[in-house]
């Protein structure tokens, strides 16, 4: 690009994206754009657009960055408020504020971690336990997400029965459910629902995010069967029924630190850094669900039949993304 087309370029941007931001949600129409900035041709704003879709404000890794976008015939402009100079904030709001993070820093989600980081090196060193403790012990109140969690709800007050396609976490399959539905409730970063299945006369848990459609049904239902629901208030989830097993975890020294965190009571760090969990639990869909979700820092040592079923999932995961 020539220093006058990159001139005119320049002037273009300046005009746009003041107007286009000031146009709010709906963004700009690409007629008002073409005429407020003299481009020649949509192709010619498409490029000025594109040559500063992700522009970071600030040369900071956590600075604010300037999102442009052309988006079914408009352009829209947005800021992605970046974290990289956090407000004063007391212990307690600190610790409210890592207790509404965490779940989504362990689902991955890299600007939250970021922010978490951020968060955590701005207390004192002397104040860091104390502000880790009150995370840990404080519950904030969220709504369930996802676009099955009305129609969920729905069941759930009027005790109707509801039909849901839900995929599985082995093989990616789709199976319909006859359910009645009772109770939403989040754990680890994810949402569930607890439902009671009319196929196995047992209740069971499924990830909202893991459901692929809710049909409501025209069969209500009674009083709610299974454990009772006090039992879903509790850190660590699993079923009371009278199944539960004394299980054996290794984390490795990467996850060591979150693992004791998580269950300080069952943990026995080693002298190679990793830390062995001891838990009595039941094996099920959510707990294998659970190790899993480790990515591989965490392995089942004990008792041998767990161990291999683990193993048989993980190998199943590796034949389903090898085979693309």
């Amino acid at each position: 690009m020539t220093p006058y087309a990159f001139e005119k370029r320049v002037r273009r941007l300046l005009l746009l994206i003041p107007a286009a931001r000031a146009a709010g949600e709906r963004g700009l129409e690409l007629r008002r754009a073409l005429a407020l900035t003299g481009a020649r041709s949509v192709e010619e704003l498409q490029d000025d657009v594109l040559a500063v879709d992700d522009l970071a404000v600030g040369t900071d890794a956590d600075a604010d960055h300037l999102l442009v976008a052309v988006e079914h015939g408009r352009v829209r402009v947005d800021v992605d408020m970046g974290f990289g100079r956090p407000p004063p904030l007391s212990l307690r709001e600190g610790a409210a504020l890592l207790a509404a993070l965490r779940p989504f820093a362990r689902a991955g989600v890299r600007p939250v971690e970021r922010a978490v980081r951020t968060i955590q090196r701005a207390v004192p060193e002397h104040l860091r336990a104390e502000v880790a403790a009150l995370s840990r012990a404080t519950g904030l109140a969220v709504g369930p997400p996802g676009e099955w969690a009305a129609a969920l709800e729905q069941a759930i007050a009027e005790r109707v029965e509801v039909t849901v396609e839900y995929r599985a976490e082995a093989d990616g399959s789709f199976t319909r459910k006859l359910l009645e539905p009772r109770a939403l409730f989040p754990r680890d970063g994810h949402w569930y629902l607890a439902a009671w299945s009319v196929e196995k006369a047992a209740e069971h848990l499924y990830r909202l995010d893991r459901i692929a459609s809710v049909a409501l049904g025209a069969r209500g239902f009674g009083e709610h069967r299974g454990p009772g629901l006090e039992r879903l208030a509790a850190r660590q989830l699993y079923f009371a029924s009278g199944q539960e097993r004394r299980v054996v975890l290794r984390f490795s020294p990467a996850a060591a630190a979150e693992a004791r965190e998580r269950w300080p009571a069952g943990a026995e760090p080693q002298p190679d850094g990793s830390l062995r969990v001891t838990l009595e639990t039941t094996p099920n869909e959510f707990f294998y669900g659970l190790v899993l979700g480790w990515g591989g820092a965490a392995e089942v040592l004990s008792p041998a039949d767990v161990r291999a079923e683990l193993g048989r999932r993980v190998e199943a995961l590796r034949a389903r993304y090898a085979a693309g």
